[in-house]
């Protein structure tokens, strides 16, 4: 039967190539032993020439081979080398691949010997021209290296040499009734073959089938379930099936894939999964990680995947490239759809460029196929010009190999040329005083199913440690976007730009690589804009409630603070300052109402407290408050009718204007002499649900948050990320924190990166990096003004990949 074996430990790399490494008696030993995933040259955080890990290298890796294997089909697989690989095998050159975003496999019987083989890997990790996505400007970092796994693959001599699954409704009214459709093809064309199914829910065999037909070479088959559970975002059900090729009743080969049953569509009036209407909120992901790039094993692409479900989100969009197969499962496993696509950036180059973009195509849809979060495919180069030969090819290609998904295909322009079936859009008109979107009439003239696949980005792009100003804005324009995509039926959903910011060339982003898109940073770590996303989950899945703000009038000019944004999906808060009630506030219905959950917004925090502390009657307390609050945004240009209002209030005694300074500075500016805190109370049906706790710091410690410490080196290594943060008396993040540190770790765990480092924004993500199996791994927090601190990690041997 079939067998996988991790071909990730024990290679020997150099960061050149030179023809005399193809001799048979070269010493590539004196080289450094590195692990697969691996990036040739590890960058700096920021601040660095993009240039340095366009180099080549030269991989080499001893494989053994016993007698009996050579009796089966035997392949090397690559999951991803960037950019164009040579390979060897005992020194002969079996294979050449071009682009770094695709996998590709090699059948190499042919060449093996029984015992020791010799692998060779020469990498080009320049952006070759005509290689896509190169050949001008490309607004991301390819990195470079065998940055994916790499596996040894068995298969029986006769075998399933290529499956898909699909499903249809059997009747839309029937949701209890699913069709399976599976497409097949035999590696040999002269017997006739049985066909049997077994399908599990986890252990247990729920479906039991064989086909009658006498299959030979290829087939499409079919089988009616019912009462199967169907894959949802909210219930992303996954079953084990197994397909048996039998001869003569004798199993010769299985083939084995996790599967969810499920229908899709994207239509005029929206997108439908399992006919029931849904709407799409998503983010675009780009691969990378400081320091390493695109070299992070399985671990780190699940993290993504997480990350993103925590975040609230329910579609990404793989920008813009084929993604991990691990990044794909975990949405699979998470109920995460996905929208994936072809490498590419603006540019289509000449007749070379466009057979490779096929043949990522090509490879993309095969390889991905069987995966129930994907939705749709994306067969054009992002942002690129209409170009209707090519674009025929590439979606009558896509339809030929996937009849079952829609297409579609990213432009930047108004009323392009629709060959897809979805006119996805990259609709970056809001700058903040404008509606969230363009009506969708105006920018897809053929009025098909429409996509929003990127909105703000480079329009705003928000450091963590910008202004507080800035990062409020930066989350309500993300708001107002998904408020406009909640307004028009039209729109399936609108995916924004993007998950996490990223490196890049000089030509984009800041000056220092870092492309300050995302609403988390390039750590992952959130920015106040990530929490739009988080506020809109429905309560069952997490209680929300995020105060965007620190409440320290000093971060505003005059010492003004507006308006309150408070980002939940609770029903109402309730606000005290000093343990003092000031009131109760409600969501944002007027400005807000096709949100499922809007923001709640503050513009009065004096509430009750001047009729409750100072000796103003009911009526001059109101009057006195409009004016604080009118003052608090307009200053001194105030309405002539307040200022009428404070001339009536001087008149009448009731306050003079140095008492009106005195009550600002008390209950606007919180000048008093104790330190201000802000209780705010999350309440659901009337239930107390969540307490946040805001206000000025008396106190700062140093939290260390591991993602996970159990590690396992098995068929690879593990790559943990640990974020250590500077918080106030009640974890509220300091957000101008920049605290220095050093990570000391034990022999078994390699600090990425360097051991220095120093909070960004108040936070920073740490990476460690198992070497050897351990089972207790400690790692030290050394820092200058708070006391050391440890963790400790278990690291065991298992199946990784």
């Amino acid at each position: 039967m079939r067998k996988t074996k991790g071909l990730n430990f024990d290679w020997y790399f150099i960061d050149n190539f030179d023809e005399s490494y193809l001799s048979e008696d070269f010493d590539y030993e004196k080289f450094q032993k590195i692990m697969i995933p691996h990036t040739m040259k590890e960058v700096p955080y920021n601040y660095f020439n993009e240039k340095i890990n366009q180099i080549e290298g030269s991989y080499f890796k001893e494989i053994e081979i016993d007698e009996s294997a050579l009796n089966n089909e035997i392949y090397l697989n690559f999951m991803g080398v960037m950019n164009k690989s040579w390979i060897y095998l005992n020194n002969q050159l079996i294979y050449t691949n071009s682009g770094g975003y695709i996998p590709f496999k090699i059948k190499i019987n042919e060449y093996l010997k029984i015992g020791e083989n010799l692998l060779f890997v020469r990498v080009d990790g320049r952006e070759i021209k005509n290689i896509p996505p190169f050949g001008n400007l490309v607004d991301y970092l390819p990195f470079s290296g065998i940055y994916r796994e790499v596996y040894l693959e068995e298969k029986p001599p006769v075998n399933l040499a290529n499956v898909k699954f699909y499903s249809d409704d059997v009747n839309v009214l029937n949701q209890e009734k699913i069709l399976l459709n599976t497409i097949l093809k035999i590696n040999e064309e002269e017997n006739t073959y049985k066909i049997k199914l077994r399908v599990f829910d986890e252990e247990k065999e729920v479906i039991t089938h064989v086909f009658d037909d006498e299959i030979k070479a290829h087939a499409l088959l079919s089988i009616e379930i019912d009462e199967i559970e169907r894959w949802s975002i909210k219930h992303p059900k996954l079953y084990n099936l197994e397909l048996m090729l039998l001869l003569n009743d004798e199993v010769i080969d299985i083939y084995k894939e996790k599967f969810g049953f499920r229908t899709l569509m994207f239509t005029q009036t929206g997108f439908l999964l399992n006919n029931e209407k849904i709407k799409l909120i998503g983010l675009n992901r780009h691969q990378s990680y400081p320091y390493i790039g695109y070299a992070a094993p399985k671990s780190m692409q699940e993290m993504d995947a997480l990350i993103l479900k925590d975040l609230g989100v329910n579609i990404v969009r793989t920008s813009h490239y084929m993604q991990s197969d691990h990044f794909i499962n975990k949405c699979d496993e998470l109920g995460i759809l996905v929208f994936e696509e072809i490498p590419g950036w603006n540019y289509i180059g000449d007749e070379e460029f466009k057979e490779l973009s096929l043949r990522n195509l090509k490879i993309m849809i095969d390889h991905h196929f069987n995966h129930p979060s994907i939705c749709l495919w994306g067969v054009r180069i992002n942002e690129s010009k209409d170009d209707e030969e090519f674009y025929l090819r590439t979606n009558e290609l896509a339809k030929s190999i996937d009849p079952t998904r829609q297409t579609g295909g990213v432009r930047n322009f108004k009323k392009s040329q629709l060959l897809e079936d979805v006119y996805t859009y990259n609709d970056f008109s809001h700058i903040g005083n404008n509606p969230g979107l363009e009506n969708p009439k105006k920018v897809n003239k053929a009025h098909s199913p429409y996509l929003v696949t990127e909105y703000n980005g480079h329009v705003f792009p928000t450091k963590k440690f910008d202004s507080e100003k800035r990062r409020i804005e930066h989350s309500l324009r993300h708001l107002n976007v998904q408020e406009y995509n909640h307004y028009y039926d039209s729109i399936s959903g609108a995916i924004g730009w993007c998950m996490a910011d990223y490196n890049t060339h000089f030509q984009f982003g800041s000056n220092d690589r870092i492309c300050y898109h995302g609403v988390l940073d390039i750590d992952r770590i959130e920015k106040y804009a990530a929490y739009v996303y988080k506020s809109q989950k429905d309560i069952e899945e997490e209680v929300v409630l995020f105060i965007a703000s620190n409440m320290i009038p000093g971060d505003y000019d005059l010492m003004k603070i507006e308006e309150i944004i408070c980002y939940t999906n609770c029903d109402y808060i309730k606000v005290y300052k000093n343990d003092i009630y000031l009131d109760t506030y409600y969501p944002d219905l007027e400005n807000y109402e096709y949100l499922p959950h809007p923001p709640i917004i503050i513009k009065d925090l004096i509430g009750q407290s001047l009729k409750e502390n100072e000796n103003f009657n009911e009526k001059d307390a109101k009057k006195i408050k409009e004016l604080l609050l009118s003052y608090n945004k307009h200053g001194l240009d105030m309405p002539l009718k307040d200022k009428l209002k404070m001339l009536s209030l001087m008149m009448r005694k009731v306050i003079e204007f140095s008492d009106a300074a005195e009550l600002f500075s008390k209950y606007l500016a919180n000048q008093g002499e104790n330190p201000t805190i802000f209780k705010f109370e999350g309440y659901v049906e009337d239930e107390l649900v969540k307490t946040v706790y805001k206000g000025h710091m008396t106190k700062s410690n140093i939290l260390i948050e591991p993602d996970r410490v159990n590690l396992v080196h098995g068929d690879t290594y593990d790559l943990v990320r640990v974020v250590v943060k500077m918080v106030d008396d009640f974890g509220n993040v300091l957000d101008y924190a920049n605290e220095s540190f050093i990570v000391e770790s034990s022999d078994s765990l390699e600090v990425i990166g360097g051991n220095l480092k120093s909070l960004i924004g108040g936070s920073i993500g740490v990476y460690l990096k198992t070497k050897t199996v351990e089972k207790s791994a400690t790692v030290k927090f050394k820092f200058n003004n708070y006391p050391s601190q440890e963790l400790k990690f278990e690291i065991k041997e298992g199946i990784l990949v």
